[in-house]
């Protein structure tokens, strides 16, 4: 078994690519099992056959990296693998309103099994897309063109959320806009763990 901790953390981004596959076609030739310690998410997924994410020492989940990035087991996963929105919600009456619900209520579906009147949505900035007509009326706050795609920002609620999309819209700050998800999933409500609670509770 070799152990490898942060061995790329150094590297500038183009050597850091190349490595993984060295390392990955390494691994292939010798046989070997690797445990490979990183922070970066993109390493993770890029070279590993199963994944275990940790949280002050306490594991989280093990899986495949398809199968954990499909289906996070929390919202600490969630937010571990790649760009992240999280909206928290109120929900009555079958209507599911974000905190601050300043352009009315968000178009989703309920899972069925929930019970609680209170949730946090969890979507990828490219499962959040611009509704030709309806949707969550928001206001665009920036707008960034990234090449081969474009990241707005705005606010659903009081929650400033990002939409990343390969359509090069008209779109520019100020404009008023309507947005619907494409694709979430739903997490209890729970507090946030602080940093300072992080700290106490770290694993020395």
């Amino acid at each position: 078994v070799l152990l490898l901790d942060e061995p790329l953390s150094n590297l500038d981004p183009k050597l850091r690519e190349i490595m993984r596959f060295e390392i990955k076609d390494l691994q292939k030739k010798l046989g070997l099992t690797i445990v490979y310690v990183t922070h970066d998410q993109a390493e993770a997924m890029a070279l590993s056959d199963r994944m275990l994410v940790m949280d002050m020492g306490v594991v989280q989940q093990v899986d495949t990296p398809t199968s954990m990035y499909n289906n996070p087991a929390n919202r600490f996963v969630f937010s571990f693998l790649g760009l992240s929105n999280f909206v928290p919600v109120a929900v009555h009456d079958g209507t599911v309103w974000p905190a601050g619900a300043y352009g009315g209520s968000l178009e989703c579906e309920i899972p069925p099994d929930w019970d609680d009147d209170r949730a946090v949505l969890a979507f990828r900035p490219n499962e959040i897309e611009f509704a030709s007509d309806g949707g969550y009326r928001t206001r665009i706050k920036n707008r960034v063109f990234l090449g081969d795609y474009v990241e707005y920002r705005m606010d659903i609620g009081d929650t400033e959320i990002r939409i990343q999309t390969h359509e090069h819209k008209d779109f520019g700050a100020g404009d008023l806009c309507g947005v619907r998800l494409s694709k979430v999933k739903w997490y209890p409500a729970e507090e946030e763990v602080s940093d300072d609670e992080r700290e106490r509770r770290k694993v020395i």
